[in-house]
C-alpha cells in the first residue's frame, strides 16, 4: 500500500499521466468565472486595449500571434516526431505524435465550436454577441470570435510540450499565454474567448 502511494506522488516521466483531480475545478471554476468576463470585463478591456495600441505593438503582436497557428504547431509536432523516429528518441516521436493528435484535435474542436456560438469579433458589428445571424457558417471571419483557435493550439502545444520536457513548462505555457494576449491585443479576440 506505501509503495502504491510512494509511485503516485513521483513524477512518472511518461507523457501520459493520471487524470488528475484538479483539471475539474479548474474547469468548473471557469465556468463560473466566463459569464463574469463576458459581461463586464470584455467591452472595457477592447476599449482599453483599443487607446494603447502602437504600430510597434501591433508588429510585435503579430509576431507572437503567428505562435499560434495550427499549421505551425503542426509543423512543430510532424518534425519533432521526424526527429524522434528517425534518430530513434522515443520521447520526441511520442510528443511529436500528441502534439500533432492535439492540435488536430483542438482545431477542429474550435472550428464547431465558432460556428455554433458566432460570437461577433471586437471590431465587427454587433460586435461582442453571441448567436449573431446564426448559423454563421460561410459568413465571414468577423462571426467567429469564440474561441480563438490559435489561443487551443499554442495551448495544446504546451501541454503536450510541458509533459514532454517539464524543465520548460514554464516557457511552454508563457508563450501559449502571449499568444493569447497578441489576440486580444490584436483586437481580434475579446479576453473571454482566449
Amino acid at each position: 500500500m506505501m509503495s502504491r502511494l510512494q509511485d503516485r506522488s513521483k513524477p512518472s516521466g511518461s507523457l501520459a499521466r493520471s487524470f488528475d483531480g484538479r483539471v475539474l475545478g479548474y474547469t468548473t471554476a471557469l465556468f463560473a468565472v466566463l459569464p463574469f468576463l463576458v459581461l463586464y470585463i470584455d467591452g472595457s478591456v477592447k476599449t482599453f486595449i483599443l487607446s494603447v495600441q502602437s504600430d510597434w505593438g501591433l508588429m510585435v503582436a503579430g509576431a507572437i500571434t503567428a505562435l499560434g497557428y495550427g499549421l505551425v504547431n503542426a509543423t512543430m509536432a510532424v518534425t519533432l516526431l521526424v526527429i524522434g523516429l528517425m534518430a530513434g528518441r522515443p520521447r520526441e516521436a511520442v510528443a511529436g505524435k500528441l502534439g500533432l493528435f492535439a492540435v488536430i484535435v483542438g482545431s477542429l474542436s474550435v472550428q464547431v465550436l465558432k460556428h455554433l456560438f458566432c460570437r461577433s469579433r471586437p471590431l465587427a458589428e454587433k460586435a461582442g454577441q453571441f448567436f449573431v445571424e446564426f448559423p454563421c457558417l460561410g459568413k465571414g471571419s468577423g462571426l467567429i470570435s469564440f474561441p480563438s483557435g490559435h489561443s487551443v493550439t499554442a495551448f495544446a502545444m504546451a501541454f503536450v510540450l510541458s509533459r514532454a520536457y517539464p524543465r520548460y513548462t514554464l516557457l511552454f505555457y508563457g508563450l501559449a499565454g502571449l499568444v493569447a494576449l497578441s489576440r486580444v491585443y490584436l483586437a481580434k479576440h475579446f479576453p473571454s474567448d482566449v
